[in-house]
């Protein structure tokens, strides 16, 4: 029978969701209510996180031959490093409890801002660049990813919500797709961590293959960056990749995954939407479903923020220096400070996962995750290098 940290770990992501809402603090749960009536100070555990994310990004930061790109960026995204930081402390310490308030707090409080600032972005005019076909690409490579992953999940015997992020971590942006949809269906820290390293290593193993498969199929720079953008699950891997190829094929990469990202509003709402319907199907009391609400609020943040980016709303600032400085001023970039702090936030949060994770609680599923999600990859990398050389860019 699980004791009561086992069951109320189970309701995390439950509660972490419901807090994005506007619901209180804590879920009303069988276990929480002994422990409601003692507060704990977050500070601690907060600056644990804090800690793990600042090593995160210095480790992010450090190039990597021979796919460094301009500013030195790692193919390895901070939010996988994070996780991996926070795991190893988490199973090869013996964390106090004190900490646990700080935990919860950077992921139910961080996570959402981190969402919201993501949609600074995004810029929808840009997508306009890959043009037609490769917009229609995107959203074919989005529907066979998921449709894939879900059945082959089935078939692996692997839990459906598993599957589900794998399939929208493979479609979308990797990572950051898991994060997004993981507390809207509710699902289980140990799937999350799963799926984030699943895409992460296969990403990995892409941005190293499909250059050297590119040059000897002498693909040129605008059919590659198609290819790597639509290919390859991170944006940094997708970066490094594409730059590694050339300077076209990286700035079309780019574009090409951002046409990618523009689905992850939709894809969260209805994976929502899934996941209500399945929960319906097995409630012993039916009633009807509320659409509306299965529509995260961090998710309308989001697209607001993809909106003013897109409107030009979000416009670079200039600080003048005062006269005894260097009369030039300093622009800066709205936008570009919200996607940093959208980074950091998100890295903070996924810091917090890392520390609530066990190496017991994933040794249940073993390699089916990765064996599923590699077959996905090669069909649909191979599937869009084939419309690729059929369609002619």
């Amino acid at each position: 029978m699980p004791n009561a940290t086992e069951t109320q770990r189970d309701y995390s992501w439950a509660e972490y969701l419901h807090c994005m809402e506007g619901g209180s603090d804590v879920l009303t749960l069988p276990q929480a209510k002994a422990s409601s009536a003692k507060k704990e100070t977050p500070i601690v555990g907060f600056m644990v996180a804090i800690a793990i994310t600042v090593s995160a990004l210095y480790l992010s930061e450090l190039p990597v031959w021979p796919f460094t790109v301009p500013g030195g960026r790692h193919p390895i995204e901070p939010v996988m490093l994070a996780i991996v930081l926070g795991m190893i402390l988490s199973n090869f310490l013996t964390l106090p409890k004190t900490l646990n308030a700080g935990i919860k707090f950077s992921v139910k409080k961080i996570l959402p801002i981190g969402i919201v600032l993501l949609g600074a972005r995004l810029n929808f005019h840009e997508v306009k660049n890959v043009g037609l076909a490769g917009v229609m690409l995107s959203l074919l490579e989005t529907v066979v990813a998921l449709t894939l992953l879900l059945f082959l999940a089935k078939k692996f015997g692997l839990p459906q919500k598993l599957g589900l992020l794998l399939g929208i971590g493979t479609a979308i942006c990797g990572g950051t797709a898991i994060v997004a949809t993981a507390p809207v269906i509710e699902a289980d820290e140990k799937d999350v961590v799963f799926s984030v390293a699943t895409v992460t290593l296969l990403g990995l193993i892409a941005m190293f293959v499909l250059p050297i498969i590119g040059h000897a199929m002498n693909l040129n720079q605008k059919e590659f960056g198609i290819w790597a953008g639509l290919s390859i699950h991170q944006t940094p891997q997708v970066i490094a990749a594409g730059f590694a190829y050339g300077p076209e094929a990286g700035a079309t990469a780019t574009i090409a995954k951002l046409a990618r990202v523009c689905l992850l509003a939709p894809i969260v709402f209805l994976a929502g939407v899934w996941h209500a319907r399945s929960a319906a199907k097995t409630a012993i009391v039916k009633k009807q479903i509320n659409y509306w609400s299965l529509f995260p609020m961090f998710v309308l943040g989001f697209l607001a923020m993809a909106l003013l980016r897109s409107l030009g709303w979000l416009p670079e600032i200039a600080f003048n220096k005062p006269a005894f400085f260097a009369a030039s001023a300093a622009p800066v970039s709205l936008a570009t400070i919200c996607d940093t702090l959208s980074k950091y936030c998100i890295v903070i949060s996924m810091a917090g996962v890392g520390l609530e994770t066990k190496f017991s609680a994933m040794k249940q599923t073993g390699w089916k995750p990765l064996i599923a999600s590699l077959i996905a990859v090669l069909v649909i990398a191979t599937g869009i290098l084939a419309l690729i050389k059929l369609i002619g860019f």
